[in-house]
């Protein structure tokens, strides 16, 4: 369940945000986290997969709950998308002759309801299970066997 809190950071009602951990009371939405998080952050990586074939991977990731924004200008379409998700980038894909399967890791704090929503539509996933290196994790694999 979502719920609606302003932000008080930027006075907007959001209905995906964060307390502080120092003062649950305060509540900061995603937009104002990302804003934060460019001003402090000395990096930012967004991954590139590659894809063999782009309306099938933007469908795969758009049911899947992401937003997929598909670019395409007059010499290339749809060869190259953004993915996000609340407004957040998450990673890009791109259309290659031959997908080799790439990956990257997506840090959710709700591991098991993104596997239950997944595993619910049928999408080829591991198991939730924690790893020797601590992390409390499953795999996705994309028609493009990107992981």
């Amino acid at each position: 369940m979502v719920h609606v809190v302003k932000c008080s950071c930027c006075g907007e009602v959001r209905g995906v945000v964060a307390g502080l951990q120092c003062d649950d009371e305060i509540r900061i939405c995603l937009g104002c986290v990302g804003w934060f998080r460019e001003k402090l952050a000395a990096i930012d990586v967004t991954p590139i997969l590659p894809v063999l074939d782009m309306a099938v991977t933007a469908a795969f990731y758009d049911a899947a709950g992401f937003d997929v924004q598909v670019y395409s200008d007059d010499h290339e379409t749809g060869r190259y998308a953004f993915v996000r998700y609340n407004e957040d980038s998450v990673f890009d894909l791109a259309v290659h002759e031959s997908a080799v399967g790439a990956g990257c890791y997506l840090r959710v704090s709700d591991v098991d309801e993104w596997h239950a929503r997944l595993s619910e539509l049928g999408y080829s996933v591991t198991p939730v299970q924690v790893e020797p290196w601590g992390m409390r994790e499953f795999a996705l694999t994309d028609p493009s066997g990107n992981h």
